[in-house]
């Protein structure tokens, strides 16, 4: 039997380290050495598939295949979970399922990180937080180890004379240190897979500036000038050239450098464009610009007539956008940017005249404006948040450790000379155990046959079938423990025991037994009428531990208790017979 007991346990052990070693295998991150990834999905490009919140585990692959749900880490936006739609040499084609264009980074197999193995809808809220709120989750586990821990009066609630003994109070300040201490490893441990400084990116804004001018020729008395300018409609009766120029700003930019061109392009609302060259690419030094165009109205006219000759339309109007390429290298306090601007000014004409689109939006029409920006990167230390207290992660790490090494020293400072006194002092290990069930006194010497009990556990067990109360006999050295149940005596007998601790372990007084004469006949009357031990205490003024501990001392009265219960029971019985 102690030989299956034995394997029964091995087995069971062997069961849960290889249960732990199967989740640690599935399930373990990649920053402790493991090959999964947990993915919190923050956006809708693999909608429906995956919606914000929801969780996805990724884990590594040997290889990959078109179709397949993998993660890789772009260089600028972080981690990105997208399908792969291709593969072009070395590189991976990918795509958002949402999005209607193709993900501009290509990464190498080298740069995937993992394949969709795991979906979970809507935990990956709950994982943020978590994470956001991980001090919480601490205190909770921290709360439930102190109300799982065993205590030494059971279930039962406490006589009201009891006082706490200096054993109890050495384990309670155990528990708190062990407490302690885990709280703080786990915060230093915490601490130590977060990076312990973080790379911060700060934008540096630039803008760039660009201004539309227009003149066309005219005879005097038309304008107020005597030429159409900015703003001015222009007759093609009127005037035969157009002359745009456009002057490109960059304020606040240390130096600058690029190409400045101007085009047109006309084109009408079904489609059709023709583009017109009207200045070519010309390079520029420093941060301001100017090109300039020249547009022919009669050759602007003919190619109308033409288009309308050869297609047979006749459109109420056409567009006429004049557009400055500006492509541009620079420098903004220090950080090297490049960018390009492309305007547009609009103007709308038929077959008399030619207006500007929207004189009046200076940031659409005739001053664009564009704003950039470029980052600058500093290395900052990490934090973490506490409650109402920030950390920097290299603090926590140092007082994590620090704290919980000092309670691990007080831990064993207490706790080894108090597991020495366990190991030697076995009424202390069954004090602790069973103290509920354990009144102390000198134990009735009656003349009734006595049974010797193997383990402290099988005495407690006929105890609690019983409903009794356990004697630890102080007249008996080392102590014996009796209980006294139907005519038989159960005996076990302890080890010999540490005196020092006995002494420490010994119970507060407990109050002395009422006169039986005042109390115990009318608590047999009541027992025999109601059948309830409650009912019967109640009816006297005792409290039960004391009614149980006179029935476990006086044999007499335990015969009269399960008397009064037999004639409640007959007495019941005969009732529901009549009726």
């Amino acid at each position: 039997m102690i030989g299956r007991t034995v394997i029964g346990r091995w087995l069971g052990g062997l069961a849960i380290l290889l249960s732990f070693a199967l989740i640690w295998w599935l399930f373990a991150p990649r920053s402790l050495g493991g090959i999964t990834q947990f993915v919190v999905i923050n956006g809708n490009s693999m909608a429906p598939l995956y919606q914000r919140g929801d969780l996805v585990i990724t884990r590594v692959a040997d290889d990959y295949a078109p179709g397949d749900i993998v993660t890789y880490r772009h260089p600028e936006i972080g981690l990105v979970i997208h399908r792969i739609i291709g593969q072009d040499d070395e590189r991976w084609q990918l795509k958002g399922d949402h999005n209607d264009f193709v993900d501009p980074y290509e990464p190498l197999t080298t740069e995937i990180e993992g394949r969709a193995w795991l979906h979970i809808p809507r935990l990956g809220s709950g994982l943020v937080l978590a994470r956001q709120y991980w001090w919480l989750i601490i205190v909770a586990l921290a709360g439930g180890m102190v109300m799982a821990q065993p205590r030494a009066t059971g279930r039962r609630r406490r006589p009201r004379h009891a006082i706490v003994q200096p054993v109890e109070v050495e384990m309670a300040a155990v528990t708190l240190c062990a407490l302690g201490a885990i709280i703080a490893g786990m915060l230093a441990g915490y601490a130590f897979l977060q990076p312990a400084s973080r790379v911060v990116n700060e934008p540096v804004v630039y803008r760039q500036h660009g201004i539309f001018t227009y003149l066309a020729d005219a005879p005097p008395g038309v304008y107020d000038t005597e030429q159409a300018q900015t703003g001015d409609p222009v007759y093609f009766q009127l005037s035969s050239t157009l002359v745009v120029t456009f002057h490109y700003e960059l304020p606040h930019v240390t130096t600058a450098s690029g190409t400045i061109a101007l085009n047109a392009e006309v084109s009408t609302t079904n489609g059709w464009r023709r583009r017109l060259a009207l200045a070519p690419a010309q390079p520029f030094q420093g941060t301001e610009a100017t090109v300039q165009g020249v547009i022919n109205l009669a050759d602007l006219r003919a190619l109308i007539g033409q288009f309308e000759q050869q297609t047979g339309l006749s459109n109420p109007y056409y567009l006429l956008a004049i557009t400055p390429d500006v492509a541009v290298n620079g420098k903004v306090d220090g950080l090297v940017f490049s960018d390009t601007f492309a305007p547009q000014l609009l103007f709308r004409f038929d077959k008399v005249q030619l207006t500007l689109v929207n004189p009046t939006d200076d940031r659409q029409g005739l001053a664009p404006r564009a704003e950039g920006r470029v980052a600058r990167t500093r290395i900052e230390p990490a934090q973490l948040s506490l409650m109402f207290l920030s950390l920097e992660v290299q603090t926590a790490r140092w007082w994590g450790m620090v704290i919980a090494g000092g309670l691990a020293v007080v831990f064993f400072a207490i706790g080894w000379p108090l597991w020495r006194r366990w190991q030697r002092d076995e009424t202390l290990r069954i004090q602790f155990w069973y103290g509920n069930l354990i009144i102390t006194g000198t134990a009735p010497h009656v003349d009734l046959p006595r049974v010797a009990v193997a383990t402290m556990a099988d005495l407690t067990r006929l105890a609690q079938r019983s409903g009794g109360l356990i004697i630890r006999d102080t007249s008996s050295e080392p102590s014996q423990y009796v209980f006294i149940n139907d005519g038989t005596v159960y005996v076990y007998q302890a080890a010999e025991s540490d005196s020092e601790a006995y002494l420490r372990f010994t119970p507060a007084p407990v109050e002395p037994c009422p006169p039986l004469v005042d109390w115990r006949d009318r608590f047999l009357t009541t027992l025999r009428e109601t059948g309830l031990v409650s009912e019967a205490c109640q009816a006297v003024g005792v409290d039960p531990f004391t009614a149980y501990r006179e029935r476990s001392q006086n044999l007499a009265f335990a015969q009269a208790w399960r008397e009064a219960r037999q004639k409640h029971w007959e007495a019941a019985t005969e009732q529901r017979g009549e009726a």
